[in-house]
């Protein structure tokens, strides 16, 4: 029976921008391909896959949409779980910490012994993440300290939360300690992972490699054999978005989907819908049709209906999905 898990708790709109800067070797990872070495395939090494994880941003999340995400597509077009790890507004590396591939910690306070908030400050390379702002999805019930609760965020106070789950013994968590978010604890090496990120603080040409190390080290962390990394879309909002997929598409290869070509080319076709002499200009300047999005950045209910479909052959061709994955 097939699922579709949304993990997002604020259901807000927000196109905002960012990206990592973290220190990785792209030269020495190696990224895995549809065989292993020894020739086993990747049912035999990981098992038949049982979820579909999508990590993003807002065009994971389906703003825009009308309620229809691409990763709601694959749920619709599949038999295995699908959740939806979507964030508007959060860059790679704001994605990155809710998975757990880059460390979160918290400064020293005390766990109460009842179940009541508590201040708690939240950092990662000695500063706030500015996490929770729109979702907690893939962060709650999270574990400081061997306590598990829930973090949240109060946007009058501007301040961080953390309320345990059960009741128990006081208890110190010392500075430095780090926040293990579900995510952390719920990556499973047989899964099928989608990786849509880049879009806030979208980078150029010039800083497209910290964006590679950035989904590289996401990869690296979560240990799934089955994976893809979907392309950026809105040239208005990245004017150097040509060739950053082109960097995108020789680092990750076959794992890559450059969804914008596919949108240029096929994305009106597809959809059955006549060009307006607005999407003539849109095409002929290199943009999304207008009849796709409902801004420069996100898409209606169409665009994330192809997005979903795109995703969903790319799978198949990868042979990450077979009939028995299939309704």
């Amino acid at each position: 029976m097939k699922r579709m898990i949304f993990a997002a708790v604020l259901l807000f709109c927000m196109a905002g921008c960012g990206m990592a800067q973290l220190p990785f070797d792209s030269e020495t990872e190696t990224k895995p391909e549809n065989g292993t070495e020894d020739g086993k395939g990747l049912e035999e090494m990981w098992g038949r896959p049982e979820r579909i994880v999508c990590w993003g941003d807002s065009l994971t999340f389906g703003e825009g949409g009308d309620g229809t995400t691409f990763p709601g597509i694959l749920a619709e077009k599949t038999n295995l779980e699908v959740y939806n790890y979507g964030v508007q507004g959060e860059t790679a590396e704001q994605i990155g910490i809710r998975m757990g591939a880059f460390p979160m910690t918290v400064g020293s306070f005390e766990i109460p012994a009842e179940q009541i908030p508590v201040e708690v400050s939240l950092y990662h390379l000695e500063k706030d993440p500015i996490m929770m702002r729109l979702g907690d999805c893939g962060i709650n019930p999270c574990n400081i300290a061997g306590v598990e609760g829930v973090l949240a965020y109060d946007a009058t106070e501007d301040k961080y939360y953390f309320t345990r789950k059960e009741t128990g013994s006081v208890l110190w968590a010392e500075e430095g300690t780090k926040v293990e978010t579900f995510a952390a604890r719920d990556k499973k090496p047989s899964d099928i992972v989608i990786l849509f990120a880049g879009s806030n603080r979208a980078p150029d040409i010039e800083q497209v490699g910290e964006l590679i190390e950035t989904e590289n080290q996401m990869l690296e962390y979560l240990g799934s054999d089955r994976y893809l990394v979907i392309g950026l879309t809105s040239l208005a909002l990245v004017p150097d978005v040509v060739p950053i997929n082109e960097a995108l598409a020789a680092e990750f290869g076959e794992h890559f989907l450059d969804i914008r070509a596919y949108l240029l080319e096929r994305g009106l076709v597809d959809a059955g819908v006549a060009p307006t002499s607005q999407d003539e200009d849109d095409l002929e300047a290199g943009e999304i049709p207008s009849s796709l999005r409902v801004d420069i950045v996100h898409g209606n209910e169409t665009f994330y209906r192809i997005i979903g479909e795109q995703v969903f052959e790319k799978l198949r061709e990868l042979r990450y999905i077979t009939e028995d994955e299939m309704e």
